[in-house]
């Protein structure tokens, strides 16, 4: 009786979870026009280069959605190693850059046999290739890989 119950409440958990799941997808991929849903009376002053900038993102989510890289990112590789030492290693690169940069996120992986340590997470490649450029001096052999 109690597996039953038990069974008939994780069942009806996962319904409401993939329901709420749903639900959240279509919320999040909404498109709204603000400029179109401002009340009459209120008057928002603003430059033409605003809205064009704000017009210009738009089109290039709606790029990057069509040619398949919407939910691609960048980040860039500073250790990569499969040595004796590449564990100790992948450590103390780890703990180099967050002294170096605090802040950035720094991601620690093992791949049979290769110790990884990969750091930021950006939306293009050319915000990747900015950040790369201030990593380098510190880690001359940091290169951008796309997550």
């Amino acid at each position: 009786m109690k597996r039953t119950a038990l069974i008939l409440c994780l069942a009806l958990f996962s319904v409401c979870s993939l329901r709420a799941q749903s639900r959240a997808t279509q919320d999040s991929v909404a498109v709204y026009d603000v400029f179109d849903k401002l009340s009459e009376n209120l008057c928002v002053r603003q430059s033409k280069e605003v809205r064009e900038a704000m017009m210009a993102h738009i089109e290039r989510n709606e790029k990057r959605a069509a040619s398949g890289m919407e939910g691609q990112s960048f980040r860039i590789r500073i250790y990569f190693d499969s040595g004796q030492n590449a564990r100790a290693a992948s450590e103390a690169a780890a703990a180099r850059f967050r002294n170096l940069h605090p802040g950035v996120s720094v991601s620690r992986t093992f791949t049979d046999p290769f110790f990884k340590v990969t750091v930021g997470n950006y939306a293009t490649k050319a915000e990747a290739a900015a950040a790369l450029k201030t990593i380098q001096p510190a880690f001359p052999a940091a290169f951008i890989v796309r997550n």
